[in-house]
């Protein structure tokens, strides 16, 4: 049976992930306040920031994935994209059928200040007003999807064309790659859990070092 996917915030990852997932036969319902060309996907526009409900077909979703995004860098964009169109999000889910949620988050929650090896078990202190927003952004998830919630903490994305790559990256395609695995392989864990997910890298004492491990074990290969 195909497996039916709702894709939230459908823009270049969700695209990406809509060309794997077509692979494997399945049903893409996109949403997004903007138009797609891409045709093997149902289109769903909708502004999340807006006070219109969410509406969606009547079937069983076997993977909702939450991809944020703020409406600008500054506060007021990062309190439009993990907070007021998260609410609205929540709450427009509430009656749908969902078997498990896969939402994307960022390694900021952790801060500049630590260093050397961070891995899912070190404390969440952001440093500034970006890393708290999503902090708060993986606790409403988390309080609003008391099981089958995977966050998905990314490092720095890029594209193969990037000029500057940071310490702790993670690639487009990879990303897109790691959502497509947690559908596959983890959907089914009724725990709430939650994966760093950076390419390997070495460890230094001096920096912020994003460890892999956790998802490494759970069967995923960089």
């Amino acid at each position: 049976m195909k497996k039916n996917i709702l894709i939230i915030g459908y823009g270049d990852i969700g695209n990406r992930l809509s060309k794997k997932l077509k692979e494997q036969s399945a049903n893409i319902y996109a949403v997004s306040r903007h138009n797609s060309t891409n045709q093997n996907i149902v289109k769903i526009n909708w502004d999340w920031l807006s006070k219109k409900k969410l509406e969606l077909p009547k079937v069983i979703f076997d993977s909702v994935i939450i991809i944020p995004k703020p409406s600008s860098l500054d506060e007021a964009g990062y309190n439009d994209g993990f907070n007021l169109s998260i609410k609205n999000i929540v709450n427009s889910l509430q009656n749908v059928n969902i078997k498990n949620v896969i939402a994307i988050s960022s390694t900021r929650v952790y801060g500049d200040h630590q260093k050397g090896p961070i891995n899912e078990e070190t404390s969440v202190e952001p440093s500034d007003f970006r890393g708290r927003f999503i902090k708060d952004y993986e606790l409403l998830l988390n309080k609003s999807f008391t099981n089958n919630l995977n966050i998905l903490r990314f490092a720095g994305l890029y594209k193969e064309d990037s000029e500057h790559i940071s310490h702790n990256r993670l690639n487009r395609d990879t990303a897109a790659n790691i959502i497509s695995f947690v559908i596959d392989k983890l959907s089914g864990n009724e725990a709430n859990s939650i994966y760093n997910c950076s390419e390997d890298s070495e460890i230094l004492e001096s920096t912020k070092s994003i460890r892999n491990d956790k998802l490494k074990k759970a069967g995923f290969k960089f």
